[in-house]
Order: structure tokens, then sequence, then C-alpha cells
């Protein structure tokens, strides 16, 4: 599915939803779940030409593979807590949102924590070689 086809699916749900609001606001709330969780679903399968581009990378680059799967496991979480938070947004929740959005910030700082001391431990050995 091409963005413009995924950009009018996303708009008209928009307008079924604001349709509904005036009617029955619980319906609207569904309209928006599910054209986000097809969004959801036709973004996942653009997932396979990324996990080629990296795999080539991989094999051009000698790059330990445990930072590659760090780096996805990262993008993963950002893009799941950036479509929850929207969702919780929409349905008005935004407290929720905000909760999820910095559930996920701490994650993902978890998560590179080892890479950044990896590097630190890196530039410190080439500072005391050099002395």
């Amino acid at each position: 599915m091409s963005v413009i086809s995924v950009g009018l699916m996303g708009l008209l749900a928009v307008l079924v939803a604001v349709q509904l609001k005036a009617f029955c606001s619980e319906y609207a709330v569904y309209a928006a779940l599910a054209a986000g969780f097809i969004i959801a679903f036709y973004t996942v399968g653009r997932l396979e030409t990324v996990t080629a581009a990296v795999e080539q990378f991989m094999d051009a680059l000698p790059v330990d593979a445990v930072y590659v799967t760090t780096l996805l496991k990262m993008i993963g979480i950002t893009y799941t807590v950036q479509l929850c938070a929207g969702l919780c947004k929409d349905a008005g929740y935004s407290s929720i949102a905000g909760q999820i959005e910095t559930f996920g910030k701490l994650t993902v700082l978890s998560l590179g924590l080892p890479a950044v001391l990896s590097l630190l431990d890196t530039v410190r050995a080439f500072l005391y070689e050099g002395l």
C-alpha cells in the first residue's frame, strides 16, 4: 500500500470519526482505533525492507550484531509508544499518553546505556594508551 493510500485512509477515518462524534462519541474512538491498527499493520509490512537494508549494512561493515539489535529495538519501542500515546490522546486520555511516553523514553534510555558505557570504555582505552 502506498503512502498516498495510507494517508487517504487516515483522512477518511478522521472524517468518519468526526461525523460519528456528533452522534456517539464512543464509536468515533473505535473508528480512530481501527484506522490506527490498520495503518500499523501496513507499517509492519514495510519493516521487511528495513530489515534487508540493515542486514546489508551489517555485511558491509564489521558492526557487532548486539548494537544493531539494540538499535532496532529502540526504533520499535519508539514507534509503538508513539502509536499508543497518539491513540490515547485521541481518546481524550492525555495523562495516560504522557505516562506511556515517559515509560517509552526510560525504556529506550535503559537499552542505550550499555552502548554508551561501551563507547566510554573505548574512549578511555584510547586516552590511556596515548599517555
